[in-house]
């Protein structure tokens, strides 16, 4: 069962975590294979722990399940989406190996979900983990570790999607009966944690903090001091304390994160440069703009590393650096980063609203600069998307709010009337 990597604080990167999005479209409809067969208390062996199994690969769902797997790690998204979809068409076929077919159902129902939250598609992913949930308990049983898996992904699932806090709360509360029951120490410092942050959402500071707090010595306890989820609930109390302002504390936490992911994952990792930046960016929340510079300049090699150059993660980092700059009166030097943006966006997002507003940032600066002679072409770049993306601006609120902006700088640089075509009005 895979575990979503949620990862909720305000950041300047996009979060770069799961496994790799496919092209296709998530499996359906959603049907749970639930007969049982005569005299099987279980399934045989299945999900990804399974892969090198001899016994469970001759089960020809659970088999494609792990081809799935290994064509995603390979970076064959398209192929790894096929074969998902074979091991859940073939597990809902099954007559015989219910139990075996319910087993594979309870682990790729999940890992297509993962995939339709990966693209953004949150329905998708809340009704695939809802068929998890069935397919669990229809495999292994109501009050399993499989069961409670489940449901604590469809659940954080239903955090990410701000959907109704009562009944996440519901979800989470059944989540940790069902652990405490199975002394299942990973699940139930899992659902403390993501407790804890559903209670942030609903604004109860107090219980967030102790909620998170209990999760963390759980998390220490169950996976080690150095792990990914010790280090997650770390990120997590950061992110409550910055959210109150409380940037020295926050940035306490975030120093013990980076620590951990540094040491395991490298500072080059994706989640590492996460939280470096949304370290940095506490620094700005406090006026010391040099100092939130210098940081986003260290890390910004490491960034060109792993996600290349026309990236948009790189981009957030290039225009922060501006950004921060700009703070400092250094307007010449801010220019030049935000010009590189500019530069990248007009190729990897040619005439959109973001590469819009990268132009009219820096024409607006170069305005500053050198007046509106020396802004004239950024003014004209602004001019021309604004035009393009007129004839969207009644279904896009972005593309509107643009189109008003652009309107409204280009009247900074307009000619006046003449005195004499003034009079006549």
């Amino acid at each position: 069962m895979l575990t979503p990597r949620l990862l909720p604080l305000v950041s300047v990167l996009l979060c770069a975590l799961g496994l790799a999005a496919c092209t296709t479209e998530p499996v359906g409809p959603r049907e749970v294979q639930l007969t049982e067969e005569p005299g099987e208390s279980g399934p045989r062996c299945s999900g990804a722990d399974c892969c090198a199994d001899a016994e469970a690969l001759a089960f020809a769902p659970q088999r494609q399940y792990c081809s799935a797997l290994a064509l995603d790690n390979e970076g064959k998204a398209p192929a790894s989406a096929s074969a998902l979809k074979d091991a859940i068409a073939g597990a809902r076929a099954e007559k015989i190996r219910t139990h075996d077919a319910s087993g594979v159902l309870c682990h790729a129902y999940a890992l297509d979900a993962q995939r339709a939250g990966d693209r953004g598609e949150a329905a998708a992913a809340r009704t695939g983990l809802a068929a998890a949930v069935q397919a669990c308990r229809a495999g292994f049983g109501k009050e399993s570790n499989q069961a409670a898996q489940a449901m604590l992904e469809s659940a954080e699932q239903g955090l990410q999607s701000k959907e109704e806090s009562a009944k996440i709360a519901e979800e989470l509360a059944a989540v940790l009966v069902l652990a405490r029951k199975n002394a299942n120490a990973q699940i139930e410092a899992d659902a403390t944690d993501a407790l804890g942050r559903l209670m942030g959402i609903g604004g109860d500071m107090s219980a967030e903090r102790r909620l998170l707090t209990e999760g963390m010595e759980l998390r220490r306890k169950a996976y080690g001091e150095n792990s990914y989820q010790t280090g997650m609930s770390y990120v997590n109390l950061g992110g409550s304390y910055m959210r109150v302002n409380d940037n020295a504390a926050g940035r306490a936490w975030y120093e013990r994160a980076i620590a951990v992911y540094g040491a395991t994952l490298g500072m080059a990792d994706p989640v590492t440069l996460e939280v470096r930046a949304a370290h940095a960016m506490s620094y700005s929340a406090e006026r010391n703009h040099k100092r939130a510079q210098e940081l986003l300049e260290a890390m910004l090699p490491q960034a060109l590393q792993t996600f290349g150059p026309q990236s948009e993660e790189t981009v957030a980092i290039l225009n922060d650096i501006g950004n921060m700059q700009q703070h400092q009166g250094q307007s010449q030097a801010a220019l030049l980063r935000f010009e590189e943006v500019l530069a990248i966006r007009r190729v990897s997002m040619p005439n959109t609203v973001k590469h819009g507003r990268s132009a009219l940032l820096a024409a607006t600066l170069k305005r500053k600069i050198a007046a509106c002679a020396g802004s004239g072409a950024l003014d004209a770049e602004v001019r021309r998307i604004a035009a393009q993306l007129e004839p969207s601006i009644a279904k896009d609120d972005d593309a509107k709010l643009f189109v008003l902006d652009a309107h409204d700088a280009a009247q900074q640089c307009a000619t006046p009337a003449p005195r004499g075509a003034r009079k006549k009005k």
